[in-house]
């Protein structure tokens, strides 16, 4: 009898044993599985934090690109409305450089006539092709009238006049006093010596600093042609044109 409790008592003994073992896995068995899920949340708010910063990141370079165009496009409804006046100079010199007198006229307010019924196209486009300005300072005023501060830079007139009517009156004397083999000139001989001055590369040019007025005609800018803008588009001439007279 004492043997059987002893063995019953052992096997008891293991039943509990196995009993407290089991409890052990479950209780591990549950602090795995929220370790294991604390770790996932934490993973979960690694990765929502990293996907929240690249989001977040491209905002103030979005924010950035927008308030570029729209400074952008400020600048360019301010700039196309207070340089009129400008475009239409820039115009005028830009048409005469191309030696396109008739388009140059429509930016013309005044008694200056771009006749070209005397010149071909190669001289028209030989008078300006050094032309070159730069404007300064445009003032608008409120009767419609505008002051542009501009320096041109253009071929020396004055010199080129010399030199032609140099070369013409040695052509006629030479044909007075039967040197010349050709005792008659006609108006394309004299355009000849012009062509020939205004293809001068020795020729130098001049820089005038030159007030420009401008007025507005039916909603649209044109620049007034007085004496200060033909001197200085035509530096020199007027000079040489009084001494000869």
């Amino acid at each position: 009898m004492e043997e059987k409790n002893k063995d019953l008592k052992e096997e008891n003994k293991k039943v509990e044993t196995k009993k407290e073992v089991k409890k052990d896995e479950a209780k591990f068995q549950k602090v795995d599985k929220k370790e294991t899920k604390k770790e996932t949340k934490k993973d979960d708010k690694k990765e929502n934090k990293q996907g929240t910063t690249k989001k977040t990141a491209w905002i103030p370079t979005v924010i950035t690109v927008v308030v570029v165009l729209l400074v952008a496009a400020l600048l360019t409804v301010m700039i196309v409305t207070s340089s009129a006046p400008k475009k239409s100079l820039d115009a005028l010199l830009t048409n005469l450089k191309a030696g396109d007198f008739e388009k140059a006229q429509e930016y013309i307010s005044g008694n200056l006539s771009l006749s070209t019924d005397n010149l071909d196209q190669e001289t028209q486009k030989l008078l300006f092709n050094k032309l070159q300005w730069k404007i300064d300072k445009v003032t608008e005023n409120d009767n419609n009238t505008a002051i542009i501060e501009v320096e041109i830079t253009t071929k020396d007139f004055q010199t080129i006049i010399n030199n032609y009517m140099q070369k013409a009156l040695e052509a006629v004397r030479g044909a007075i006093t039967g040197n010349e083999s050709n005792e008659t000139f006609s108006s394309e001989d004299f355009e000849k010596y012009l062509i020939e001055e205004l293809q001068n590369e020795e020729i130098k040019t001049t820089t005038i600093n030159v007030t420009v007025n401008a007025i507005k005609e039916d909603k649209e800018w044109k620049i007034v042609s007085d004496e200060d803008l033909i001197n200085a588009l035509l530096p020199g001439l007027q000079e040489t044109e009084n001494s000869l007279s």
